[in-house]
């Protein structure tokens, strides 16, 4: 019998597992992978890394379009009109920008509490770790498929986000799910700060 059950389980069973927020199957891939330990992203998590910031497009495009249409307003961006290329590659700058302070905010976190820099070489494996634990922006693909106009429905997505990044922070670094939650919420606090930033100094270009 194998100590990793994991081992000899396929991805179906793995993702179901995910979605019940198991320890275990963090630990299989954070842990007993040891790919998923080196210096550098692996290739395929960089893949399934990119392929989630082009999900938080969508996303965010969604929240623009409910918001302005909350206010009334038909433009996406700024309310002025400007042309889809350019509305894209904003938001798409946006969300890379958003994906590495989350990054920035965890490794901030983690090198406060242990008061050294070094902490900062774990980069690729913090990275990997949100990369496997944000599978749930993948579901947004249902907002495609049918046409949801309930705004709650990528809130409650971000909700499963959240506890999984905190589960998996919390095996990566073999503390409390409660501590890791709280790393998560400051790491969260701190890319909202980068994003309101970014959108304040987009705001004096695109006016």
């Amino acid at each position: 019998s194998f100590a990793d059950k994991y081992v000899e389980h396929d991805v179906i069973i793995m993702f179901i597992d995910m979605l019940l927020h198991k320890p275990q199957v963090y630990r299989h891939l954070l842990v007993n992978k040891l790919e998923f330990r080196k210096a550098h992203i692996e290739k395929n998590v960089g893949k399934l890394g990119i392929l989630l910031i082009l999900f938080s497009v969508y996303i965010d495009w969604f929240r623009l379009e409910e918001g302005g249409r909350l206010r009334g307003q038909s433009e996406l961006l700024f309310g002025k009109q400007h042309s889809f290329a350019l509305q894209y590659l904003f938001i798409l700058g946006l969300s890379a920008v958003d994906a590495a302070a989350l990054l920035g905010g965890i490794l901030l976190a983690s090198a406060i509490h242990q008061r050294s820099l070094m902490q900062l070489r774990w980069w690729a494996t913090v990275s990997t770790a949100l990369i496997v634990s944000s599978f749930g922006k993948v579901l947004m693909i249902l907002l495609v498929i049918w046409k949801y106009n309930e705004s709650y429905y990528p809130w409650l997505l971000d909700f499963l986000v959240f506890t999984s990044h905190s589960t998996a922070i919390s095996v990566l670094f073999d503390i409390n799910v409660l501590w890791a939650g709280q790393v998560v919420v400051f790491s969260t606090a701190f890319k909202q700060l980068v994003h309101l930033a970014a959108l304040t100094l987009s705001s004096l270009f695109f006016a």
